[in-house]
């Protein structure tokens, strides 16, 4: 009985590292999202860049929508309004936030918590299509459970 709340106790201790690091990883994606939109709007002459910026690197929490909530209304608005310019450059912006951010996600995220990017990847894709958007929070935190359990098992095995 002592062994199994030993192994427990460690996989508690083992998921909360791993918890801990994707909320860092997230503030990190957050910051980068913010330097990004930050540099992009200050070219293009938007006012209220560092307000506008930082309200959109909070929305980029938000699993699959994030930055999208603002740019792309804000982009479709500019054209109905006949701002051509100002829609495409927004558009633009948007989509080097997309490229970016699914470049560097994985590999962020897969540092902070212990797990390769390509198993974060799949985590938070099989995640959404399960769970939907909540999923895409709930994927990498189960996986870091499972990689938790499955490091441990290895790590006991090999003790006896």
């Amino acid at each position: 009985m002592a062994n199994k709340m030993e192994f427990l106790k460690k996989i508690i201790n083992d998921t909360e590292k791993g918890i801990k690091g994707y909320i860092k990883a997230q503030v990190k994606l957050m910051f980068i999202t913010f330097i990004i939109m930050s540099i992009g709007l200050t070219i293009i002459d938007v006012p209220y860049v560092i307000l506008i910026s930082l309200g959109i690197a909070i929305l980029d929490i938000i699993p699959v929508l994030g930055a999208g909530l603002v740019m792309i209304p804000w982009s479709i608005i500019s054209f109905i309004a006949g701002q051509n310019k100002m829609g495409i450059n927004l558009s633009i912006i948007y989509i080097v936030l997309l490229i970016l951010r699914q470049i560097i996600e994985p590999k962020i995220v897969g540092k902070e918590i212990g797990l390769r990017p390509l198993y974060t990847f799949v985590a938070t894709i099989l995640g959404a299509a399960i769970l939907g958007p909540l999923g895409v929070i709930l994927g990498p935190i189960i996986a870091i459970i499972i990689n938790s359990i499955a490091r441990i098992k290895k790590d006991s095995d090999e003790e006896r």
